[in-house]
């Protein structure tokens, strides 16, 4: 029996979402949502079904503003007024400087800051998801807390040492907001010294299996949680394999999908497309995301430069991408103004990619260049390879589903 229908055996739902937190929690659903639909171009077809039992809502993961707009937009459209969807989210968010580094701006007032009590309140629910290394700043977070302020050369070994300034004597000083840039940078755990290390790891495993249990027993109480299974958003287009808690969480509750695509050369905002659809049994779930997702013109229009040297026209690409349509299995859903207009469809996206620099315009011909990169996708040395693997694997999961 789901939530909004009062289940009496919703213990751990009282408990992680209390009631008296929920104006507070309607007002962020509602500035996300206002937020998120100004500053990109929001489209998705498909919701979850507004009565409903333990779920769990999984998406592929490609950009951090998948899970705060997704989850706002189906809170409002569902109606959850009394339940949030929970999401799966990174232990760092309960760290100090979390939005700090995302906020740069706001740095010399977020950085000593720990912002995890309000994010829990609001449903987003911490996993230890960093299991081999983590900032520097983390387990100086960790560490102090559990051994006190200790020398960082009783700590790391010299290779982890080597990438500190010599300002930094103790963990303290890798948690102080001058030292803030550095103590975000990564360690792996194997750098640090024994006993350190062996607590660290306990430490890791205790926090993960407690993580786990929490959503174990949200499930259990009818809640939906939301998930993103690789764990780390790509960065070359490429899906990552499913992990984490899923094989734990998926038996405990039925699965809903959302296939997730981003339009990056069409228009000045990032588009993100998504499909929402219930999952299909006896079939890998990574293989239903990938068939999901709809297909854009940066996918098609990246397919066709990605070997291309020569310059080109405009008709030339808009009939490469039109090729491309008249290709595509039947299962696909292709983006409704792609299908209406392709042509339209493909100048706006040679529009975009000139305004990124990947493109030169010399009269009536388009030439590549070397810059790749776009804004959004600080990880992507190449949006045009990102976009082609995508759509690469796209194709390929509407042949498995086929076959």
């Amino acid at each position: 029996m789901p939530p909004n229908l009062h289940n009496k055996r919703d213990d751990e739902l009282r408990r992680t979402a209390p009631l008296w937190v929920q104006p507070l929690r309607w007002l962020t659903v509602s500035s996300v949502t206002a937020y998120y639909s100004l500053a990109y171009r929001l489209m998705g077809w498909g919701t979850l079904p507004r009565r409903r039992s333990g779920t769990l809502f999984v998406v592929n993961h490609q950009h951090e503003i998948e899970s705060p707009a997704i989850v706002a937009i189906m809170s409002l459209r569902t109606f959850s007024w009394r339940y949030p969807i929970f999401t799966v989210s990174s232990r760092r968010m309960w760290e100090p400087g979390f939005l700090a580094e995302r906020l740069p701006w706001l740095s010399f007032l977020l950085s000593g800051f720990n912002l995890g009590p309000m994010f829990s309140a609001l449903g987003m629910q911490p996993i230890e998801n960093e299991l081999h290394a983590r900032p520097f700043v983390s387990l100086a977070y960790t560490l102090h807390a559990q051994f006190g302020d200790l020398p960082v050369d009783q700590v790391f070994q010299s290779r982890a040492l080597e990438r500190l300034p010599a300002s930094i004597k103790r963990l303290s000083d890798l948690l102080s907001r001058k030292n803030f840039k550095t103590g975000r940078s990564v360690v792996k755990l194997s750098e640090l010294r024994d006993p350190y290390k062996e607590a660290a790891l306990n430490a890791t495993r205790r926090q993960l299996e407690g993580d786990l249990a929490h959503f174990e027993a949200l499930a259990r109480d009818g809640a939906t949680i939301f998930l993103a299974p690789e764990g780390f958003y790509s960065g070359d287009g490429k899906m990552q394999r499913l992990r984490g808690a899923l094989s734990r969480l998926q038996p405990l509750a039925s699965v809903w999908l959302a296939g997730i695509s981003y339009d990056p050369f069409v228009g000045r905002r990032l588009g993100l497309l998504y499909r929402i659809a219930p999952a299909v049994p006896d079939l890998s779930l990574d293989i239903q995301l990938k068939r999901l997702r709809p297909v854009t013109t940066s996918a098609l229009l990246a397919t066709w430069l990605r070997d291309r040297s020569a310059p080109f026209t405009g008709p030339e690409a808009i009939e490469g991408v039109k090729d491309q349509i008249a290709a595509l299995p039947e299962a696909l859903f292709i983006e409704p103004h792609l299908r209406k207009d392709p042509e339209r469809a493909t100048r706006a996206a040679l529009n975009g990619m000139v305004r990124l620099g990947t493109l030169v315009k010399r009269s009536s011909t388009f030439a590549l260049t070397d810059r790749r990169t776009h804004p959004q996708f600080p990880r992507t040395a190449d949006m045009i390879a990102y976009q082609a693997n995508f759509h690469e694997e796209t194709l390929e999961g509407a042949r498995f589903a086929a076959a």
